[in-house]
């Protein structure tokens, strides 16, 4: 008897005896496999849960089990793994590491939609014997009408309908009495292959490039026909013009019936009846290709290269279904329904010839080229901003692939995932793959399981592309591996990309390079102590003749040690001048240069909306979000006050709500009032804006990065997600709004963070022989951070920020998690968040743990969300691991080992 561990895929619960109990991280159940079943680890199953069905995944296999009696697995849902092997070893080091059960960090890695549950239905039986109703209560008679009226319906629609907490114990009841019985139905899978009406190539490229001939020689014939009496100025004799052509007189008599030619008295000539342009023009339009449909048709598919689903042929070929059968009598098209891939297209212009490198570039590679031979290990890139970073991660990936091996390029934002996917479709086309969270759910099913069967080389995405079932990874790139976006905040299990990508390296051999212009400190410090391997490229590239959207050199590049000059200007100065504008003096000149020249810039601010509170001057009144303890933020373009919490929306208010004042006024800047002034200040220049705001539609980015790169905007205003990894060559002039927007906040990273946005931000300029300039505005040009923005000195503004963590005991010194506790209760979420820092303080004393303390409780930075008060602990060690594995961590408190932020 073989025996399978199932991650069981149902809610988990504590022990009722204790309410404040914690679970089992790494909770599985076993099971027995059925004789004749093949299940493998890795796969998806159904099995017995109670009186239900769940599904689960299996994550091992063994030949004894540690219980004594097991169920049978029911059956297996898709005969192929939906896990690799090393993935579910992976899963189990993310439970352990990150604090989250197994099954949390098992679903992280399949794609959205392949779950399914079992429903309960609750069907009436037929009516007939009343003696069983009598005597109901008022609540079964009221769900037994229910049922009845709707002639069965599932048990949560029930509950939701009566809106009464003992719904299955009427239903148990309703049953015992032989009133209803219930149903166990499993779910219509939310995804799935999609099948389509599809035609395709039944014989081979020659034959049907022949037939193709074959429908088009009457057009070309035509053609033929015209152009020579139009060299012989209009007119020619009938058997002369069939013998310099070669066609027969039925070609010249459709043309003369058609009215495009007329023959003498005699028969014997023929003439042009119309003008030459109009003549000149049908010449044209036969040389335009196959102009009946059956040809069209054949020329679409020959170009396809495969099946072609037929709502696309019929666009394309203009062809009949008529047409089209005709062609299948013939047996040059097959016709039927095939499996059709939804695959996500790049919309840019695709680059194909690979560039020069420069000799630091080729330094690099020789490096990384050692090292692909060498066995899993980790390459720190530390590049300047345009110092040809990608051109790296790409020449890497070819030798990956070259040795029968697959890739994965992690990038921190969708808006960087079209230039990125314009590069590597270039050098790969047809075997790269693109999972992020914009796709539809079928084109995410679809690339998942391209990746899963072997069918790419390489995946692109962000965040969760990590977890692509690649059967034969050897790279994994991180671009920009110091952003905190590959951090999973929001929800369990609360994985950073980049300390996942090093297991993963260390489970499959693959290499890992991260790519960074402005490297995360401990990330370098690792590189600086020898843990991983530094590279540097301190030159930028610059490439003669590049336009808009090029991006490869025809001609050996030229490199410079210089970054774009950076300009500090003090806010303070310019109000003190007079100048209450958003932009400075030294901006506003920039500008006005830059478009005088039809050259493009960059206005950078990292907030987002009209203004960010709105204040009565009377009382004092701010309005707040009645859910989040934050102010909520004016929207100019929708008219509306919005929460960028939990996006909460209300009307603007005249009035002021408590003291019905008029005098209620807008303070503060976001990007929406950033365009407004722009669009005032410069009124013949193009604007286009690039935030959360505009970019909800599920090709926006695309859509925004297109018509910059194409010249069909002047400015481009927008926050962090502009800031990063773009090439935008015509860019000579960033502006930063505000420099200030993060600097005081109350979180460790804020200095680190601003110097990499401003770095990031600044690099867009200046990419091209072009040149460029940047300008930072702030009330606080001495900071540290500012200053080594200035100077792009990143070795400066390391060591400053290492001494100031060294001092407080942060990363890379410590290790940080925050526990968080929500509550609708505030005195609750006090209450409890009080009882578990005791308790974690007491098992620090219990187990001796030296260097390991306990800060806070406190509320958190937003204090109040979506309606629930927040509570903190942080908790700052060397290791955080013994301390939370051996205290119990009660159900309700989210748990964050290693945050990217303390907000």
């Amino acid at each position: 008897m073989r025996y399978a561990e199932i991650a069981v895929n149902v809610p988990l619960r504590p022990s009722k005896s204790d309410d404040r109990a914690s679970y089992p991280l790494s909770l599985t159940f076993h099971y027995s496999i059925p004789e004749g079943m093949a299940v493998q680890v890795g796969q998806l199953v159904w099995v017995p849960f109670g009186a239900r069905f769940c599904q689960g995944i299996v994550v091992a296999l063994s030949d004894r089990s540690p219980v004594q009696e097991t169920k049978d697995i029911i059956s297996t849902i898709d005969p192929q793994p939906v896990l690799t092997g090393y993935q579910v070893e992976l899963a189990r080091w993310i439970s352990h590491y990150y604090l989250c059960p197994l099954l949390e960090a098992l679903r992280a890695m399949l794609p959205s939609g392949i779950e399914r549950r079992v429903t309960t239905t609750i069907v009436p039986v037929a009516a007939g014997d009343e003696a069983k109703e009598i005597g109901l209560t008022t609540g079964q008679k009221s769900v037994l009408d229910l049922v009845r009226s709707r002639n069965g319906l599932e048990l949560e629609e029930i509950k939701r309908g009566l809106r009464t907490k003992n719904v299955g114990a009427i239903v148990g009841q309703l049953m015992r009495r032989g009133l209803v019985i219930k149903l166990l139905e499993m779910e219509r899978p939310r995804v799935r292959p999609k099948f389509a009406p599809t035609a395709w190539l039944a014989v081979g490229v020659e034959e049907a490039q022949k037939e193709v001939a074959r429908l088009t020689e009457p057009a070309r014939r035509r053609a033929l026909v015209l152009q020579a009496l139009l060299e012989a100025g209009g007119t020619l004799g009938l058997t002369d013009l069939c013998a310099r052509v070669s066609c027969k007189r039925e070609t010249v008599a459709l043309l003369v019936k058609k009215g495009v030619l007329k023959k003498d008295a005699a028969g014997k000539s023929v003439s042009l009846a119309q003008d030459r342009e109009q003549v000149e023009q049908l010449i044209r339009d036969a040389a335009r290709g196959p102009k009946g449909g059956q040809a069209r048709a054949l020329a679409a598919l020959i170009a396809q290269a495969g099946p072609l689903e037929l709502v696309e042929l019929y666009k394309i070929a203009g062809i009949s279904r008529a047409g089209l059968q005709a062609l299948a009598r013939k047996g040059l098209v097959g016709l039927g329904e095939r499996e059709v891939w939804r695959t996500p297209r790049a919309r840019l212009p695709l680059l194909k010839k690979a560039p020069i490198f420069t000799p630091r570039q080729e330094q690099a590679w020789q490096e990384i080229q050692k090292d692909l031979a060498a066995g899993p290990r980790v390459i720190l890139l530390h590049g300047v901003t345009g110092s040809g970073k990608t051109e790296i991660y790409i020449r890497a990936l070819g030798e990956v692939v070259r040795q029968g091996k697959q890739g994965i390029v992690m990038v921190p934002e969708i808006a960087l995932t079209p230039q990125t996917i314009q590069r590597f479709v270039s050098r790969f086309p047809g075997r790269v793959a693109v999972l992020h969270s914009r796709l539809s759910l079928g084109e995410q099913f679809d690339e998942w399981r391209r990746a899963r069967d072997g069918l790419v080389d390489v995946v692109i995405g962000p965040r969760s592309a990590i977890f692509a079932p690649l059967p034969r990874p050897g790279l994994i790139v991180i671009d920009e591996e110091h952003e905190w976006t590959y951090k999973q905040q929001e929800h369990s299990p609360r994985y950073h990309t980049r300390d996942v990508a090093l297991k993963l390296s260390e489970l499959t051999g693959a290499l890992v390079i991260l790519g960074s212009a402005t490297p995360d400190i401990a990330t370098y410090q690792r590189a600086k102590e020898g843990e991983f391997v530094l590279l540097e490229l301190p030159e930028r590239i610059k490439v003669a003749g590049r336009e808009a959207g090029e991006r490869l050199p025809t001609t050996a590049p030229e490199v410079t040690s210089l970054l774009p000059p950076v300009e500090i200007v003090d806010l303070r100065e310019e109000l003190r001048a007079g100048n209450r504008s958003i932009f400075s003096r030294s901006l506003r000149r920039a500008l006005e240069v830059a478009l005088a020249a039809g050259q493009q810039a960059i206005l950078f601010l990292n907030r987002r909306g009209t203004a960010t509170f709105i204040l009565c001057r009377d009382c004092g009144y701010v309005v707040r979000c009645r859910r989040c303890a934050v102010p909520l933020a004016y929207h100019q373009m929708e008219d509306d006050l919005v929460c960028h919490q939990c996006n909460y929306r209300t009307l603007v208010m005249d009035q002021c709500p408590k003291c019905w004042s008029r005098r209620i006024r807008y303070f503060g800047l976001g990007t929406q009032k950033v365009e407004e002034e722009v669009r005032k200040a410069y009124p013949q220049a193009r604007v286009l804006r690039w935030d959360w705001d505009v970019t909800r539609g599920k090709d926006a980015h695309e859509r925004i990065l297109d018509q910059f790169l194409r010249h069909q905007a002047d400015i481009l205003i927008g926050t962090q997600m502009i800031a990063k990894g773009l090439d935008l060559p015509l860019v000579t002039l960033v502006g930063v709004i505000s420099a200030d927007t993060a600097l005081h906040l109350p979180d460790f990273r804020t200095g680190e963070r601003t110097y990499q946005l401003l770095t990031q931000v600044a690099g867009r300029a200046g990419r091209s022989l072009l040149g460029g300039k940047v300008i930072i505005q702030t009330y606080n040009p001495e900071h540290y951070a500012v200053q080594a923005a200035r100077d792009q000195d990143y070795g400066a503004f390391f060591r400053k920020e290492l001494a100031y963590r060294g001092e407080h005991g942060y990363p890379p010194y410590n290790q940080l998690a925050r526990l968080v506790y929500a509550h609708p209760v505030e005195e609750k979420g006090r209450a409890e968040s009080e009882r578990l820092s005791r308790a974690l303080r007491q098992c620090i004393a219990q187990l001796g743990l030296a260097n390991c303390q306990v800060l806070g409780p406190a509320p958190a930075y937003v204090s109040r969300l979506r309606g629930r008060y927040r509570w903190q602990l942080v908790v700052r060690a060397e290791d955080v691991h013994p301390l939370l594995s051996e205290t119990p961590i009660p159900p309700g408190w989210a748990v964050d080992v290693d945050p990217v932020s303390l907000l």
